[in-house]
């Protein structure tokens, strides 16, 4: 189990593509979680990649030795643009052989009944496409896994789980994680691995072991429910993003590092 340890490109938000591969392979990963996430960080596009696109991102990947784990694609799905953009990603994944496709859902909670009619015909689309599509602990909407497990038990789509976010539980929802993956584990098909400082609604997600979160036990749920699922490291420092690539570069090092370490203790690695 923890085979599928990846780091979220989006952790070098602001730094080229290159620059994000280049550092996670030096720290010791093999696998990224590619952001395609339009207006945020946008490593590759995926509503515009045609086959040479494709062709040039496996060639930057087998340079760097790595393969993609899953996609980040968040998008409103209660549009239908935000809909469309997550099926040419649900496409792409297929293509690239990723195994997940993780996005956010919607911002209003009168939007639900909207969302739950566009789950129907994604979820069919992932089907096709041989993929997961994971909804994101993020947001006020779904700020738990309690809440989207919620959602998911109305809608019953075997394609469709949660990406359980560590820091979104804290940061949006004010939950431990520890406690809050207990409820929504059988639902959960990706990990974020992201730690948190600070109080609720403090933008402070540090390298994994600077916070609060406590990975250890966060393992153990998920070997106690044999839950093997990727996991993506993803830090998103102070929100303000002025630091050099050097500096996500050891973030990212110090990262790896921990992980070896917990899951060595663990009797994991």
């Amino acid at each position: 189990m923890f085979q599928w340890l990846a780091v979220s490109t989006n952790t070098y938000h602001g730094f080229s593509l290159e620059e994000a591969l280049e550092g996670i392979a030096q720290a010791g990963f093999r696998y990224v979680e590619l952001s395609c996430v339009p207006d945020w960080t946008l490593h590759f596009r995926c509503d515009q990649a045609g086959e040479e696109d494709l062709r040039k991102l496996r060639q930057k990947l087998a340079h760097f030795g790595l393969s993609v784990l899953s996609l980040s694609a968040h998008s409103n799905l209660a549009t239908e643009e935000g809909c469309a953009y997550l099926v040419s990603a649900l496409r792409c994944a297929r293509e690239l052989g990723a195994r997940v496709v993780n996005t956010g859902t919607v911002d209003r909670e009168e939007d639900e009944d909207l969302l739950r009619k566009h789950l129907e015909w994604l979820s069919r689309e992932a089907e096709r496409c041989d993929v997961f599509l994971a909804l994101e602990v993020h947001g006020d909407v779904f700020s738990s896994g309690r809440k989207l497990r919620e959602l998911l038990e109305k809608v019953q789509l075997p394609r469709v789980g949660i990406n359980y976010d560590t820091g979104n539980a804290l940061f949006y929802g004010n939950v431990r994680p520890e406690d809050d993956l207990r409820v929504c584990l059988p639902w959960v098909v990706h990990m974020h691995l992201k730690d948190k400082r600070g109080g609720y609604r403090v933008w402070d997600f540090p390298p994994l072991g600077d916070g609060m979160v406590d990975f250890s036990t966060i393992f153990r749920i998920l070997w106690e429910g044999q839950k093997d699922i990727p996991l993506s490291v993803e830090i998103e420092f102070d929100g303000r993003f002025e630091h050099p690539c050097s500096f996500v570069d050891v973030a990212v090092q110090r990262s790896f590092q921990y992980l070896r370490r917990i899951l060595e203790e663990g009797g994991y690695w």
